[in-house]
Formats: structure tokens, sequence, C-alpha cells
């Protein structure tokens, strides 16, 4: 065989190829989607993973489906993604806890949140809110504080796993306000609650869309609101700065991810549709805004650039705080 009909050979098979990609990527999606929250129902990650898979089905004429891979804060869903396909049909719902937060805990890293993913778009983020059990006698956060004082390692916080960043937030007000309290983790938001409710544990940091219900309910004493306002679902509740203890400004925020190599075409088409959901769609507003969730809908970039700098700042807290690797 000659040179010249090898080249053309390989000219013509290289042209297949692309064609054939760039003919996926004009097709896309030509099959259902499944949105993978690695979080269990109740929570808020599987909560707007299922209103934004509402909102995309109709937007991009595939029927888009949640599925749950919960387990070790996230971990278990967001590696099953990781491995997933890069061709736009498996997407996951994450948390700063799952993606950034908990791998660094891990001695023998799972993934690395910015090199093994493609950030589609940051969707928003909820600040968290300090509650108290009832029986516990603190009406305010310097009560809350002197009463730890009074008793080291007596009084206990819950939290939806360790490496959350419920967990971390937990541990930044010991290390903040000079207490010590002790670490119970839970399954998930449900469990959380209802370890509170009934006593097993004396306070927790959780959403406050879930803390707001309890609060109604007369179930649970919410103190303060993490970030630098307060929380428009509780506003009569003043932020962790207003109640003397500044610096607690923790976020959690709900991002889309695909696999790392999934083609830029189909990053963007997911993209485009999310922030039109985010800044168009009646149900998606109102379910984010009936949880306190502020809506972003950044691009790609920003996202990324925005995880790095999360990774410092939450290691640089893991090693003061000396929270152990699992």
């Amino acid at each position: 065989m000659s040179l010249a009909r090898t080249i053309r050979g390989l000219l013509v098979a290289a042209l297949a190829v692309g064609s054939a990609a760039l003919w996926a990527q004009a097709s896309y999606p030509d099959r259902p989607i499944t949105f993978v929250s690695p979080f269990p129902p109740g929570g808020a990650t599987d909560l707007v993973a299922r209103v934004m898979a509402r909102s995309l089905s109709v937007a991009m004429g595939q029927p888009v489906v949640v599925e749950d891979r919960v387990g070790a804060t996230g971990l278990i869903g967001e590696s099953y993604v990781m491995r997933a396909k890069p061709d736009g049909l498996t997407v996951l719902i994450a948390t700063n806890s799952s993606h950034v937060v908990a791998p660094l805990l891990q001695a023998k890293k799972p993934f690395d949140p910015v090199a093994d993913f493609e950030p589609v778009t940051l969707l928003g983020g909820y600040p968290l809110a300090l509650s108290v059990h009832p029986s516990v006698p603190a009406r305010n956060v310097q009560e809350l504080i002197a009463l730890a004082r009074k008793s080291p390692g007596k009084l206990n916080f819950g939290s939806v796993g360790t490496g959350s960043v419920i967990h971390l937030t937990g541990e930044q007000f010991k290390l903040r306000s000079g207490i010590d309290i002790t670490h119970v983790p839970y399954k998930g938001t449900g469990t959380l609650s209802n370890a509170l409710i009934s006593g097993e544990i004396d306070m927790q940091f959780d959403s406050v869309g879930s803390t707001r219900v309890l609060m109604d309910s007369g179930r649970i004493r919410p103190l303060a609101v993490t970030g630098e306002k307060r929380s428009a679902v509780l506003p009569q509740v003043p932020t962790l700065a207003e109640a003397g203890l500044p610096g607690l400004n923790s976020i959690v925020w709900l991002g889309a991810f695909v696999p790392r190599g999934t083609p830029p075409a189909i990053v963007d088409r997911l993209r485009r549709e999310m922030v039109k959901a985010l800044r168009e769609d009646a149900d998606v507003r109102r379910v984010f805004a009936d949880n306190g969730i502020e809506i972003v809908g950044n691009d790609s970039q920003a996202f990324a650039a925005s995880l790095q700098r999360e990774q410092k700042s939450w290691a640089e807290l893991i090693e003061a705080a000396r929270i152990p690797l699992q």
C-alpha cells in the first residue's frame, strides 16, 4: 500500500469519527437523561434535582429521571457519575459537602472535584441555621456558648454525615467560640431532624428550609443563621455575626456536573437549559424561594474557579480543627 493511500485512509477514518461525534452532539439528547443525587430523598439536593429534572424534561424533549445513589456523605453517587460515559446522559446534582469537603477527609482521595468532572453551572446556595432542642436552656447564641463552657464535652451537635458542610460548620463553631461539643453524624436530613426533635442531640446546623418547617411546629428553637445576611425564610433569626460570633459564613451550594471528557457543546447545552429554567420556570423559582435557596446560574468557567478556591479554605479548616482523615 502506498504512503499516499495510507494517509488518505487515515484522513477518511478521522473525518468519519469526527462526523459521528458532531452528529451525536447535534442530536443530543437522543435518549433519557439521568440526574444523580448523592443524598437521600427529603433533603435540598433531591428536591432541587427533581424540580430541575421536570423542567429540563420539557425543555430538552427527553425524560429526565432522578436516581438517588446515597452513602458516604455523597461519595458513592459522586464516584458513580465520575465513572459514567461522558455523553451528557448522566448528570450529577451535588453540593459542596459531597463534591469538595468529603473528598478532603479521605486518606485515599476518591476523585478530584476539578480534574475528574466538567462543571456545568452553580444552581444556587443556602445558609445554615443553628438550632437547639427546646429543652436546652439557651435563648440565644451567647447563652448557648456559656452553657457549653460550663460543661465541656457534655453537649453534642448533629450533622448529615462526617465530611459534610454541616459537620465542618459545627467544627468551625467550636473553634470560633472556644467550646467543646461532640459531633454525632447521621445519614441525611430526615434522620438528623428526628434526632433533634426527639432530644437525642442538643443542637444542629441544618438548611434554613428544613429549619423553618420544624420551627413553625414549635419542635426546635433556631438561634442564628450563617452567612452575611438574614435568610428570607427565617427573617426573624439573626446572623451569627449579629449574635456576636462573626466569621461563620458557610453556604451549602448545589451544582451540576458531568464526567470529564463530556463534549463542550453538550456541557453548554445543559448549562443554557439549566440557567433558563432558573430564570424563567416559575415552579423552579418557587421551590428555590420556599427553601431559602438563592439562585445563581453562572458559567462553567466561573464555577470551576470557585471550586479551586473553596478546596483551599475547607482544607485549612480541616487542619485547624484537627479532624482525622477517614
